[in-house]
C-alpha cells in the first residue's frame, strides 16, 4: 500500500513539474494611446522613422520639417504611416492637399 502512495506522489510531482516547465503566460494586449488609436482608426499603420531631435512621437507629417533633419540631428520616433496620398495631421490620416 505504501508503494502505491509513493508512486502516486512521484507521478503528481512529475505532472506538476511538466506543467511548470511548459507554462507560458498569455501576453497582455498592448494598451494603445489616443494618438495610436487615431492613427489606426483613420487607416494608418504605426511605424518608426528618423525625425528631427525636436520631434516627439507621431509628429504632424502634413507639414514640412518634422522629419527632414540630417541624420546627426535626428532620432527614432513612432509615426503614423497613412500610405500614398495621405498624411497624419496629429489626429488622423487626411488626404494630402
Amino acid at each position: 500500500m505504501s508503494k502505491k502512495i509513493i508512486l502516486i506522489v512521484i507521478l503528481i510531482i512529475i505532472i506538476i513539474g511538466i506543467g511548470y516547465l511548459t507554462y507560458k503566460p498569455i501576453p497582455k494586449p498592448a494598451v494603445l494611446t489616443e494618438t495610436e488609436k487615431a492613427c489606426i482608426n483613420s487607416g494608418g499603420q504605426i511605424s518608426s522613422s528618423s525625425c528631427c531631435n525636436s520631434a516627439n512621437d507621431f509628429p504632424n507629417n502634413c507639414l514640412i520639417g518634422a522629419c527632414g533633419c540630417s541624420p546627426t540631428d535626428s532620432h527614432q520616433v513612432e509615426v503614423c504611416d497613412c500610405g500614398e496620398g495621405k498624411c497624419f495631421d496629429g489626429s488622423g490620416c487626411i488626404a494630402v492637399q
